[in-house]
């Protein structure tokens, strides 16, 4: 089948590989014509995935116009904060494009909105699923087996791509449950980002695990209040990413906290990041979303203190260790 992908950052990318050594063909749209021709030309990124060859069947464009009409479907591999301006500058609805796929994991701090929601606020009677799960992009490129979840509200699109995109190679899982897999995969961001702070500081397995297990208890309060299933806070797009995500050295959310808890100012870890960690945009959604539907985010909001709000790393830990104690 035919694909479009909106994003030649590193998923995006690793997404056509994997797409097109699966026979698919797929169209690789690149904001940068630079880096778009620079693909085209050397069958590899010139900033992104080193060392890793892009099959000479991706194409490449950077007409958003063209991308719309390579094919019926469309992954959307854009940032978050990029997510509604690329939507915006998108054709209108005369166009091949009826079935879209977010891959982006984070949510719209301004409207407290998923990514799938500002999708379907543009292109209303289209379908709109989240594919998310414990996925770097340089394993799935690599061909490293991997696993993850695709979920849209009646489930019959997820299943359907679930069929085309699976592979020996990358295994995907198919649900109706579109809110808990995109604010698992969201929350579990800016959970990962106070594991980096933890490690940053100092602190050995003890306090990550400590921190991880709460915050995986966290993301279920705050996705079951909202909708949510307990069973995809507990599968790939909830323990399974935040496993990755704040274990993993290549996770850009563990690595900004590492860099805050090490002293760093946030927006100078922000400049030197060569791509983006959605958990520092995401968490200032956290503690809204938590009020509004009645549940505690203590972690979330630590994070939101110790990047925005001047609390050191070691008084959000402070806190954090410190607060009334209760049951389990």
């Amino acid at each position: 089948m035919k694909v479009s992908i909106l994003g030649a950052g590193s998923w995006g990318t690793a997404l056509a590989i994997h797409l097109a050594r699966s026979g698919h063909g797929v169209l690789l749209w690149s904001r940068d014509s630079e880096v778009a021709a620079a693909i085209t030309r050397e069958h590899r990124h010139p900033r992104r995935l080193p060392g890793i060859p892009i099959p000479e069947q991706v194409r490449t464009t950077s007409d958003l116009g063209e991308a719309f009409e390579h094919s019926e479907t469309l992954l959307l591999s854009v940032p978050c904060a990029a997510m509604r301006e690329v939507l915006d500058a998108s054709p209108g609805p005369d166009h091949r494009a009826r079935r879209f796929v977010s891959t982006a994991k984070g949510i719209e701090p301004e409207t407290l909105k998923r990514m799938t929601e500002i999708v379907l606020e543009r292109y209303p009677s289209s379908s709109a699923a989240a594919l998310s799960g414990p996925t770097f992009a340089e394993g799935v490129a690599r061909g490293d087996p991997s696993a993850a979840v695709i979920a849209d509200r009646g489930e019959s699109f997820a299943r359907d791509l679930q069929q085309r995109f699976s592979n020996a190679q990358l295994r995907l899982y198919s649900s109706a449950d579109v809110v808990g897999v995109e604010l698992a995969g969201a929350l579990k961001n800016v959970v990962a980002i106070a594991a980096g702070i933890v490690f940053g500081l100092g602190y050995g397995h003890n306090t990550l695990a400590a921190l991880v297990t709460r915050g995986l208890t966290e993301i279920g309060r705050i996705v079951r209040a909202c909708g949510g299933e307990m069973r995809t806070v507990h599968g790939l797009a909830g323990m399974g990413d935040l496993m990755l995500t704040a274990t993993g050295r290549q996770s850009r959310n563990r690595h900004l906290g590492e860099e805050i808890g090490r002293g760093s100012p946030l927006a100078d870890v922000l400049v030197r990041m060569p791509e983006v960690a959605e958990g520092a945009r995401t968490c200032l959604a956290v503690p809204t979303i938590a009020a509004r539907v009645g549940v505690e985010a203590p972690i979330s909001e630590v994070v939101v203190a110790v990047l925005y709000e001047g609390m050191s790393p070691a008084e959000g830990v402070e806190r954090l260790m410190t607060r009334a104690l209760r049951a389990e």
